[in-house]
C-alpha cells in the first residue's frame, strides 16, 4: 500500500496496513537535507531533498512544504529578518497602531519570492513523488497571518477590544491566502495545510467571531478547488473543539495538552480525522523508547478508524531516532 492510498483509505474510515504517520518536521527536514535553516526556507530544492530523505528514513506518509510562518509576511511586504538556523521572522511589525491596511502589499503569489518558493516546492515534490505520497501545501490561517503582521501581542489586544478595523482585515488577509491555496494546487498539492495557532490563544466567543467564519471559508474554497484541508491550531483548543467541528477541515492536528480521546469523541461523527497527539518535546524528544510506545500505544487505544498518529506539534531537530522510528514500527496493524 502506497502512503498515498494509506492516507485517503485511512481518511474514509476503510482498512489500511498502517495507521498514516502524520509528523511534522521541519528542523528535521532541513537537517536530512544538510542545510543552514535559512537555505531550507528560501530554497524549495533542498526542502524537497530533506522531505523525500525523512519520508524514507522515518516512515512519514506524506511530503510538504511546510517550512515558517513568513511567506506571506514577506509577500504583503514585512522586512523580514532569515537567521542562518532559526526561523524566519518580521523585523517590525507592518500594521501599525494607524490601523493603516494600505500598507498591505495585495500580491501576485506567482511573483512574491517566498511564495513562488513554496509553490516550486509543491510541483518538485509532486513530480518526485508521483502518485506515491500525499504532498501538503501550506498557507497561515487568518489570525496566524495577521498576528505576523500585526505583531502577535498587538493582535490579541485588538481583539480583546474588539477593533472595527478587523473584519477588513482579514477579508483582505482571507483573499491573498486563497489565491496562495490555488496556486499550490495547481502545481501539484493534495491537501493544504491551514496554520493557525494564533487561534488556540482566544475563548471560543472570540474565535467564533473572528477565527469560525474565516477558517470555514478557506476549507470550503480549498475544497472547490479540488483539494484537502489539514488545519494545524497547536495549543490548549479544547474550548474550541465544539467550534471546530464547523469548519469542517479533513484532519484536524491535535496537540498534545488537549485530551486525545475526548478530540477524537467530538469528531467522531464528523467527517473530520484527527491527528495526533503525542507530546513533541517531554515524549518524542527528551523520553526513552518505552515512554514513546507507551504514550503511542494510549493514542491508539483511543483512536477511531479514520484517526492519524503525529506528534502533537513539529518534532525537535535533537530527537532520537530510536523514538521516530518507535513511533513508525508501531503504526502497522
Amino acid at each position: 500500500m502506497t502512503s498515498t492510498e494509506r492516507v485517503y483509505n485511512r481518511l474514509a474510515g476503510k482498512p489500511v496496513d498502517k495507521i498514516p504517520n502524520l509528523n511534522i518536521f521541519m528542523f528535521i527536514v532541513a537537517r536530512e537535507a544538510g542545510a543552514t535553516y535559512r537555505r531550507f526556507v528560501q530554497d524549495y530544492r533542498k526542502l524537497v531533498e530533506g522531505n523525500l530523505i525523512c519520508a524514507e528514513k522515518y516512515g512519514i506518509d506524506c511530503v510538504g512544504v511546510i517550512s515558517d510562518p513568513m511567506r506571506e509576511a514577506s509577500a504583503f511586504g514585512v522586512d523580514t529578518v532569515f537567521p542562518e538556523d532559526g526561523v524566519p521572522y518580521a523585523k517590525t511589525p507592518l500594521v501599525t497602531g494607524e490601523f493603516d491596511l494600505s500598507v498591505l502589499q495585495r500580491f501576485d503569489p506567482m511573483e512574491s519570492k517566498q511564495t513562488l518558493d513554496r509553490i516550486k516546492g509543491c510541483e518538485l515534490l509532486r513530480q518526485k513523488v508521483g502518485k506515491d505520497y500525499p504532498v501538503i501545501g501550506w498557507v497561515e490561517g487568518c489570525i496566524a497571518e495577521a498576528a505576523d503582521l500585526r505583531g502577535l501581542n498587538h493582535l490579541l489586544e485588538d481583539l480583546a477590544m474588539e477593533e472595527d478595523y478587523l473584519p477588513e482585515f482579514f477579508d483582505i488577509i482571507a483573499e491573498q491566502q486563497k489565491r496562495f491555496a490555488k496556486a499550490q494546487i495547481d502545481a501539484g498539492a493534495d491537501f493544504i495545510g491551514v496554520g493557525n495557532a494564533a487561534a488556540s490563544l482566544i475563548g471560543p466567543r472570540l474565535y467564533e467571531k473572528y477565527g469560525l467564519p474565516w477558517d470555514k471559508a478557506t476549507v470550503d474554497y480549498i475544497h472547490s478547488c479540488g483539494a484537502k484541508v489539514k488545519l494545524h491550531i497547536c495549543g490548549n483548543i479544547t474550548p474550541l473543539l465544539g467550534l471546530l467541528t464547523q469548519v469542517e477541515p479533513d484532519i484536524i492536528d491535535i496537540d498534545w495538552m488537549v485530551d486525545f480521546k475526548q478530540a477524537v469523541d467530538i469528531f467522531r461523527a464528523t467527517k473530520t480525522a484527527v491527528s495526533g497527539n503525542v507530546d513533541p518535546s517531554a515524549v518524542m524528544l527528551q523520553g526513552t523508547p518505552q515512554f514513546v510506545e507507551e504514550k503511542i500505544r494510549h493514542c491508539i487505544s483511543v483512536a477511531a478508524d479514520n484517526t492519524c498518529i503525529a506528534a502533537g506539534c513539529e518534532v525537535p531537530a535533537a530527537t532520537p531516532d530510536e523514538n521516530l522510528l518507535v513511533m513508525d514500527r508501531l503504526l502497522y496493524v
